[in-house]
């Protein structure tokens, strides 16, 4: 069972990758408006990721006995240029971060192990989005000024696959 600081935690957690996933998905269509498909294709699998996180929060949060308390999303805003979307994206996935970070430490006060164990690969994951995110940014802040630049660069994006949900170890119970 979930303590009641764990599980408001939790839900907390969900409300913030449902707003990435609305964040990128919007950033998208910003994006495809500017005829940047590419950039578009990677924000839009983005945001089907971060739902898929929400869900996999949900599923551990019901899985302990808890209860799921979806709050309302703010709405994403308005964006500028590619540059300015992508600094916004890194700025979300340390936020997100420090929230696992803030999650997995009340875990430790509460001695709740399950917890900790359960937000392990939502922390490696961060590290992966932080990463990419970065890697993206850093490639735009060297080319912005370069249409041809930014051409190849949503290409590259555009080449992104979408990703398959690992499969569950195991026969099911």
């Amino acid at each position: 069972m979930l303590s009641e600081k764990i599980q408001a935690a939790f839900n907390r957690q969900i409300t913030a990758e449902l707003y990435a996933s609305n964040l990128y998905l919007a950033m998208g269509a910003f994006l495809d408006a500017l005829a940047y498909r590419g950039f578009g294709h990677w924000l839009r699998l983005q945001s089907d990721e971060e739902r898929q996180h929400a869900v996999r929060i949900i599923e551990i949060v019901v899985d302990r006995g808890g209860a799921v308390e979806i709050q309302d999303l703010e709405a994403p805003g308005s964006f500028e240029s590619p540059l300015a979307v992508f600094e916004q994206v890194v700025a979300q996935e340390q936020r997100v971060t420090r929230m696992f970070h803030e999650l997995s430490d009340l875990a430790e006060e509460e001695r709740d192990h399950t917890t900790l164990v359960e937000l392990e690969w939502f922390l490696l994951e961060q590290v992966e989005e932080e990463r990419v995110s970065g890697d993206i940014l850093k490639k735009i802040k060297r080319v912005h000024d370069s249409p041809s630049g930014m051409l190849e660069l949503d290409r590259e994006l555009g080449g992104r696959p979408a990703q398959q949900e690992p499969a569950e170890a195991g026969p099911e119970a």
